[in-house]
């Protein structure tokens, strides 16, 4: 039979994250680690440390690098801008 109360540790689990808590009522603790080390072994990781780590590393080398794209890209915008001014400028005194 199913329990039909929660107790205050389960409350605070749910608060914290309730898909969490859902899927742990669902599959149970040791299934959930099962899948995840099987998970982890799919992307060829060992443990979640690891596996946090590496995502950590990726996700901050792509800001980085959209970082530095949009760096040269306004310094590209910006030369090209002085550039027109400096083209209209001419203009103006050759014109003259």
């Amino acid at each position: 039979m199913a329990k039909e109360t929660l107790s205050a540790h389960e409350l605070n689990k749910y608060t914290y994250c309730p898909y969490q808590w859902y899927y742990e009522k669902i599959y149970g603790r040791a299934e959930l680690r099962r899948m995840r080390k099987e998970y982890l072994e799919e992307l060829g990781l060992e443990d979640s440390t690891t596996a946090n780590f590496i995502r950590g590393e990726a996700f901050h080398r792509k800001l980085y690098r959209q970082y530095r794209l949009r760096r040269l890209l306004g310094k590209i915008a910006l030369l090209a801008l002085l550039v027109l001014i400096l083209i209209f400028w001419v203009m103006q005194y050759v014109h003259v």
